[in-house]
């Protein structure tokens, strides 16, 4: 690894400076990634982000006032932690002293933060990591001197409140000289109380001042968002104090399951039957008890594997926010599994057998999924008992957070809500059974900050399970597309030069869902996004043969024209370059039969058309018949196709890839795109061509400003 890196984001008036990497803060960083059992490589991405990010924020040794805000976007339990932490010491290398972390807007979680931050410097010895609950005397103008006296570098972590940031802003910072440092203040969770929520109103809320009156006090700072969901912060007026000047994506490393991995299709997502009795009505619906007897079986093949010292599985019930039902729910538990152990106390008890029968099916499950190397159940069986009688059973909300669960209990059950939504991780989480929904539309920020099963889960991903309502599924499959655009939105900026601040927010979304609270920030909705892809399954047999007829004419007109690709030894693809928009439109599109329902269609297209003609544009268009001659089989769920598009191939990060992914591989600047894509419902096996359009970044924009803040 080099001394120093000069990271250049994408920003061309912003200026950076060039970050010491080899220094022993970031050293003991460092080591502590490396003994935690993240691989050197991806250290190495951890440095790379936290330099890139600090380099954007004011150079410690420059004069005058220098007020900066960033936002750092990750991805749902990705790590973000350990990137906020490689920042912080990197800082300290680099001549920062003091460093505040807004730690959550609860205890528990300000605790975790301060927890797990001591852990990373406690190698250096001179890292002081206080809060402001139990260190609150200690957090003065007069301490904060004698500190850098005694050559202590600082973390302030503070709850995320008016009271203790203010206390910090007026008891530390109203100091002359204090203020004059060189200050980085890490807002974890950044897109959650920080903002104005009074907006709208004209009113600033009480947490978003106290941030203000922070800023204000400090003259050389940066004010650095750490979010998995930064709509709003993405929304919120350009002017705000909080909307971002620069802003860094970090990818997560390899082994990371979230969105792409669990919700592409419905591999690891189980659907609450919409006609079954609600966990919170009386009585236990059969599939919380396929789902907690899935737990455990799921323990006992994992034990079977060679669980490590410190190794843990876990389960997560998510019923509600209201804490009566937290308790009403734990007492099922609690009842099921004491009944379940008592009758697994003499196996050749007639009561046993129908608790038996309960667990084989469970552990059918995993054998019709084809995991491999799956022991039989004879030799599980007393394992799979063991689970039931050492299980750690806990309730998780804003009063009661249990204590050393993890160092107590290999396995453990948590029942809990708002707690579990964000900010809290559960060690080795395999199965979820969440069924708490918004009751109207749901915002993506919130919805997505629920999944908690996201991570890297690679040593047990076979073994993971969610069972959610229908509404949930739907929601993180849309929410999956969502996600894709808004990175490739601020990747487009990144290399077109664009400031952060003048950045088009484009984002793709569906009717279903809202960008984020209207109390921050106002959406309006729109028509054009990068990917248009259909989502509505065609089964009517008669248009079927329709809609093949008229690709089978467009081919064979075009058969000259031409041109075949392969990636290493998969089905070909089909391409037909260069059409003249009016063609595709003439026949393929007017002459489509789309489902009832489809949202893509020929409405949308005439609407396009409308607009292209208006400019005065003609943009061309590739056909590609994707992986000719084969389908993409999918359980079609009410007539909703799951996300169908391939991703990258390999995925590992550290080869390169023989083939992009759909989405990519033949994305051109400025030419439209037709794919092609043949689906098959698993279940009926109907197959039916399926249309994915997309429209080029250059030709959105010179359609209309498609902005979303309203």
């Amino acid at each position: 690894m080099s001394d120093s890196i000069e990271m250049n984001y994408y920003e061309p008036e912003t200026t950076t400076w060039t970050v010491n990497l080899d220094g022993r803060y970031m050293s003991a960083v460092q080591n502590y990634l490396l003994a935690d059992g993240i691989p050197l490589e991806g250290v190495t991405r951890i440095v790379s982000n936290a330099a890139q990010t600090l380099s954007y924020c004011p150079y410690p040794e420059g004069n005058g006032t220098c007020q900066k805000t960033g936002i750092v976007i990750g991805k749902v339990q990705s790590g973000k932690t350990s990137n906020f932490i490689s920042i912080t010491a990197l800082a300290f290398d680099n001549n920062y002293d003091i460093v505040i972390v807004f730690g959550g807007t609860k205890k528990p979680l300000v605790k975790q933060n301060r927890d797990r931050i001591k852990e990373y410097f406690e190698a250096t010895k001179d890292v002081l990591v206080l809060d402001t609950t139990d260190f609150k005397d200690q957090l003065t103008a007069q301490k904060m001197h004698q500190f850098n006296k005694m050559n202590k570098k600082v973390v302030v972590v503070a709850l995320k409140s008016p009271t203790q940031i203010n206390y910090i802003a007026d008891n530390i910072f109203s100091d002359p000289t204090l203020a004059e440092k060189p200050v980085l203040i890490i807002d974890d969770e950044g897109d959650e109380a920080s903002l104005n929520t009074l907006v709208k109103k004209g009113k600033k809320s009480s947490t978003y001042k106290a941030i203000e009156n922070l800023k204000a006090r400090l003259n050389r700072h940066c004010f650095l968002s750490i979010t998995a969901t930064p709509q709003a912060n993405l929304l919120i007026d350009t002017l705000d104090v909080l909307s971002p000047d620069f802003g860094v994506l970090v990818d997560p490393g390899n082994g990371y399951c979230g969105l792409d991995v669990y919700h592409s299709d419905n591999k690891y997502t189980k659907k609450i039957p919409d006609n079954e009795t609600s966990l919170l009505d009386d009585g236990i619906p059969q599939s919380f008890i396929e789902a907690i007897s899935m737990f455990f079986v799921a323990c006992a093949i994992y034990k079977n594997r060679g669980m490590k010292p410190g190794d843990k599985l876990s389960m997560l019930v998510h019923p509600s926010q209201l804490k009566a039902d937290h308790e009403k729910v734990f007492n099922k538990v609690e009842g099921l599994i004491n009944d379940w152990c008592q009758k697994s106390e003499n196996k050749r008890d007639i009561a046993y057998g129908s608790l038996k029968r309960i667990l084989v099916a469970a552990y059918c499950e995993y054998e019709k999924a084809g995991v491999q190397g799956l022991p039989s159940f004879d030799s599980l069986e007393d394992d799979i008992i063991q689970a039931m009688n050492v299980c750690g059973r806990h309730k998780v909300n804003g009063d009661s957070v249990p204590k050393g669960a993890d160092e107590i209990y290999d396995y453990n059950i948590y029942v809990g809500g708002t707690m579990l939504g964000r900010g809290l991780t559960l060690k080795g989480l395999a199965i979820t059974y969440i069924i708490r929904t918004a009751k109207g539309v749901s915002t993506v920020d919130t919805v997505q900050q629920r999944a908690r099963w996201f991570g890297y889960k690679m040593k047990y991903l076979d073994l993971c399970r969610i069972f959610a309502v229908g509404k949930i599924i739907r929601e993180f499959q849309e929410i999956r597309d969502h996600e894709e655009d808004l990175w490739e939105t601020v990747r487009a900026a990144k290399c077109q030069g664009t400031n952060f601040k003048n950045m088009a927010r484009i984002f793709a979304l569906s009717d279903d869902l809202k960008m984020t609270r209207s109390s921050v920030a106002k959406t309006e909705n729109y028509t054009f996004k990068f990917w248009n892809k259909q989502r509505e399954f065609q089964d009517v047999q008669e248009y079927i043969d329709s809609n093949k007829a008229i690709l089978a004419t467009v081919r064979a007109e075009q058969k000259d024209q031409i041109k075949v690709e392969r990636f290493g030894d998969g089905a070909p693809f089909v391409i037909v370059p260069n059409m003249d928009f009016d063609y595709v439109k003439e026949r393929i599109f007017d002459k489509f039969c789309f489902a009832v329902g489809e949202k893509f269609n020929q409405s949308v297209i005439s609407k396009l058309d409308i607009l292209l003609k208006r400019k005065n544009l003609q943009p061309k268009v590739d056909i590609i018949w994707m992986r000719d001659g084969t389908f993409s089989e999918h359980s079609i769920d009410c007539g909703h196709i799951p996300n169908y598009s391939v991703g990258r191939r390999p995925k590992s990060l550290e080869k390169p890839p023989v083939y992009l992914g759909d989405d990519y591989q033949f994305v051109s600047e400025d030419t439209m795109q037709l794919q092609i894509h043949e689906i098959r419902d698993t279940i009926t096996n109907v197959d039916s061509p399926t249309l994915a359009f997309y429209i080029p970044k250059s030709v959105i924009e010179k359609l209309t400003n498609l902005v979303i803040q309203a």
